[in-house]
């Protein structure tokens, strides 16, 4: 226990002790929050408080909940990989997955990415000869995507005008057009995972009897349907760890409430507010700025960080007239750091938006001077990959219409816009998928789709033999194993000790060890 409470500053170490119930931690920027949540689930498993089966920690990325369970294994000799530690969008996946048929979705759904996303409204617009002018596909995308993220249903959108109400009827068969495809878009991730819970009541009080303590990172990033859905997972009797500072709220482009932090301090009677002030990344000249700045916020909840750093480098403020100049002003700096023996590796640019980094670029590349760009597009982000998944979705799912717009034409197979066209008018004259809709599609563009759909289908038949060979191949090695262990147990002594030895398991496995 010392170990574990070891170098914690007395805020983080109140945090992280405090009793069963909900709190709320407002955690100014550099004040070790991650910190103070993995110590509170290792201290809360320590002392006996909660098992890693009853924990649910919520974050914001992968990323953090990939650290999260990192550092949690260092903390602790626990199996992390059962633990419910993830994204809001991550662990309604994974409720979702098992509990699809309540759900309504088909066991192996597959998620729409944004840009699939648009894609799938594009077409359903094109198919119903929606102008795109008068109704731009972006805009339906941000109203489908804002109401949902409002948990509100085609039908529970308030239209107030001939307009939105057009927006609603898109709404409308957009949602029939995924659950025909059976794929769901992220925002619908959480808002069918809410329905579940909110309309199921026995497995809303499953849920509610498993996690007895629900831990919740960024909360000030929260919106309004992911607040209600850690609401419906938190009886009365569970504790509500939420973590989050009011002051670096920057998401409500996205639907984000900082609101949700004074409700959650009201709703859930919270007693304990403790301030995590105590800052380790930044100097004093930099915290009295920023202090200073967000002091004209009114309705905050209010701190003020501190560091024992020293006051640091004061702060400057250049203005520029235009990008050229301030570019200019940027690389003269950065020169004067180089010849005073700064390394190029300890100097960073931060630029608000990907489309400022061009005059920049331009003017460190006629400076001479190397830089690297962090960034770009995510893995599964790249055409080569979201091709190959296209694929693979189509061999489990034909009626993923989705994926089949996407590689029906890819690699290039003479299947022009035109041949999409009436494969795409089949499948609505006939409500049907695209790929069921082939058949009905006839001259040159029906011998291409059959192609294409032939492919599909072998390459399904292949998946199935390699998935069968798969299964007799691990059936093989586990008879080998029963045959291998019943040996063993013929030869072995009473009660099942090794003739000679005396030992118990502890002893098949060293001779294990050393035949091989």
């Amino acid at each position: 226990m010392p170990e574990l409470l070891a170098n914690l500053n007395p805020e983080q170490h109140a945090a992280v002790t405090l009793p069963n119930e909900p709190a709320l931690i407002l955690a100014g920027a550099g004040s070790g929050k991650t910190r103070v949540l993995i110590t509170r689930i290792a201290w809360l498993i320590q002392q006996g408080l909660a098992s890693p089966a009853t924990i649910l920690a919520v974050t914001f990325t992968n990323k953090a909940a990939r650290e999260m369970m990192s550092r949690l294994q260092a903390l602790l000799p626990i199996d992390t990989r059962g633990m419910w530690i993830g994204t809001f969008h991550g662990l309604c996946n994974r409720m979702l997955r098992a509990h699809h048929r309540d759900a309504g979705l088909p066991a192996t759904f597959q998620i729409l990415d944004t840009a699939d996303q648009l894609s799938a409204i594009k077409r359903l617009m094109k198919g119903l000869n929606i102008d795109d002018e008068k109704y731009p596909a972006k805009n339906l995308q941000y109203f489908i995507n804002n109401a949902k993220e409002q948990g509100l249903r085609p039908k529970d959108v308030d239209a107030t005008d001939n307009f939105n109400r057009k927006f609603v009827e898109l709404y409308e068969a957009y949602d029939q057009q995924c659950q025909r495809e059976g794929v769901v878009d992220f925002p619908e991730l959480l808002l069918r995972c809410y329905e579940l819970l909110a309309n199921n009541p026995p497995l809303r009080t499953h849920y509610q009897a498993r996690f007895r303590q629900i831990l919740v990172d960024e909360f000030q990033d929260t919106n309004k349907l992911q607040y209600a859905w850690l609401k419906l997972l938190a009886d009365q009797s569970n504790a509500i760890f939420a973590v989050g500072d009011d002051d670096q709220s920057i998401y409500a482009f996205r639907g984000a409430n900082v609101g949700n932090m004074r409700d959650f301090e009201h709703e859930f009677n919270v007693r304990n507010l403790i301030k995590l002030e105590q800052n380790y990344r930044s100097h004093g000249h930099i915290l009295d700025a920023a202090n200073q700045l967000i002091a004209n916020n009114s309705r905050r909840l209010g701190k003020n960080l501190r560091t024992d750093a020293g006051h640091g480098e004061p702060v400057r403020v250049y203005e520029s007239a235009t990008d050229t100049q301030e570019a200019s002003w940027i690389v003269e700096e950065i020169k004067a750091l180089i010849a005073t023996g700064t390394s190029r590796s300890e100097i960073a640019i931060l630029y608000r938006s990907n489309a400022q980094s061009r005059t920049i670029e331009h003017t460190l590349v006629n400076a001479g001077i190397a830089y690297r760009v962090y960034g770009g597009l995510r893995f599964f982000e790249r055409q080569e990959i979201k091709h190959a998944l296209a694929y693979l979705r189509l061999i489990d799912n034909p009626n993923d219409d989705t994926a089949f717009a996407r590689v029906v034409n890819f690699p290039t197979r003479g299947i022009g816009a035109r041949s999409i066209e009436q494969v795409a008018d089949a499948a609505r004259l006939y409500n049907v998928s695209m790929a069921a809709a082939i058949p009905y599609v006839t001259g040159k563009a029906g011998s291409s789709l059959g192609g294409f759909a032939n492919l599909i289908a072998k390459m399904r038949a292949e998946t199935q033999q390699m998935s069968l060979a798969g299964y007799g191949r691990v059936r093989r090695a586990r008879q080998r194993s029963l045959r291998l262990l019943s040996e063993r147990t013929r030869r072995s002594g009473p009660a099942g000790e090794l003739a000679g030895t005396g030992q118990r398991g502890g002893g098949v496995r060293r001779r294990r060890r050393l035949r091989t």
